[in-house]
């Protein structure tokens, strides 16, 4: 039976699971303590539930993961989530039966271009937490300023270095004049594989503007 399932904003999810983290019950609900958090894509539903791919670190073959639930219409097929979830087989392979106790939006986009010079780019600070390539995407977590209204974030490529064998992509962030209160987590996903595919390409470099590691400039990706 396919149930619907209910969204829970991101910071909220990790607010109930600092409670639960203090709670001194000895029966805590493994959607609490037995989980996997991957980034995802959603493939749509089928007569089970809503249909995932899941893509290991680097060039590793996907898995398919069969839910028997429905996200809803809050998120598109072919846009990637924050999944997170439990294998409920143990056949291992490429499909693997799974259930999800928490599927979030993220952000969600391809790799775009600029003939803007680097330096003109709006790359405000961000707070680094882990950045890794899935296939062709290259997903980042990170902190960034909350504010409550509508903010650039974006991966764009140079159009002065695409025929290059490394090409320099930026990380732009604009908060749009709004003033940041506080620090979110912050879960981005971008495909690269129009870029990823051409053979002249060897090394994507990601540069970011970052307060975890304020001496590193960029990250090379390279095939």
């Amino acid at each position: 039976m396919m149930t619907a399932l209910r969204h829970l904003p991101i910071w909220l999810l990790a607010a109930v699971m600092a409670l639960v983290s203090c709670d001194k019950q000895e029966d805590i609900d493994r959607a609490y303590t037995d989980y996997r958090q991957d980034i995802v894509t959603y493939l749509g539903l089928n007569a089970q539930g809503a249909l995932f791919e899941y893509l290991g670190h680097g060039d590793s073959a996907s898995v398919q993961l069969q839910s028997h639930v429905d996200i809803g219409q809050d998120v598109k097929t072919h846009q990637r989530v924050l999944l997170r979830y439990d294998f409920s087989d143990s056949k291992g392979g490429t499909s693997r039966d799974i259930t999800v106790y928490g599927c979030n939006a993220i952000i969600s986009d391809s790799l775009r271009r600029t003939s803007a010079p680097p330096d003109s780019l709006p790359r405000q600070q961000v707070k680094l937490r882990s950045m890794w390539r899935t296939g062709e995407f290259i997903n980042l977590h990170c902190q960034v300023e909350y504010t409550t209204k509508a903010r650039t974030f974006m991966l764009v490529a140079d159009d002065t270095t695409l025929d290059k064998d490394t090409v320099d992509c930026y990380l732009t962030h604009d908060l749009r004049g709004e003033k940041g209160t506080f620090w979110r987590d912050c879960y981005a996903s971008f495909n690269v594989g129009a870029l990823w595919k051409r053979p002249s390409v060897k090394c994507l470099r990601v540069h970011l503007n970052d307060l975890t590691f304020p001496d590193i400039d960029f990250y090379d990706f390279i095939k």
